[in-house]
């Protein structure tokens, strides 16, 4: 899944050097933890492209790249959520239709900014 999204906001983590980057995407919200010596935050209103991909070189194509599994896919309320662990980053995904990545599958996500 290839994710057009635009960067809403971004919220500095307890961890020292971590921020969460929110975006929208269309009909989906992604929420990506990031740690700002690997990878610069992007700015508010910024234009980014999310990959979420079972393809290693699919991945590689894009400025930051990590692997990853989905820890759960669940529902609350009228959202769909699934969160990946990029090995302790997540990478949440929310949407108001189901979502098909099942817990424990090997993902790569990657982030380019456009």
């Amino acid at each position: 899944m290839i994710y057009e999204c635009k960067v809403t906001d971004i919220v500095p983590l307890r961890m020292p050097k971590v921020y969460r980057v929110k975006t929208v995407c269309e009909d989906k919200e992604l929420e990506i933890e990031l740690h700002e010596e690997i990878v610069e935050a992007p700015k508010i209103g910024m234009k980014i492209t999310v990959t979420i991909t079972n393809s290693k070189e699919e991945c590689l194509s894009n400025y930051f790249c990590a692997q990853g599994y989905v820890v759960s896919n669940t529902q609350i309320g009228d959202v769909y959520r699934v969160v990946i662990s990029l090995h302790g980053f997540l990478v949440v995904v929310k949407s108001k239709a189901p979502l098909e990545h099942k817990e424990l599958e090997h993902l790569y996500v990657g982030v380019t900014y456009t």
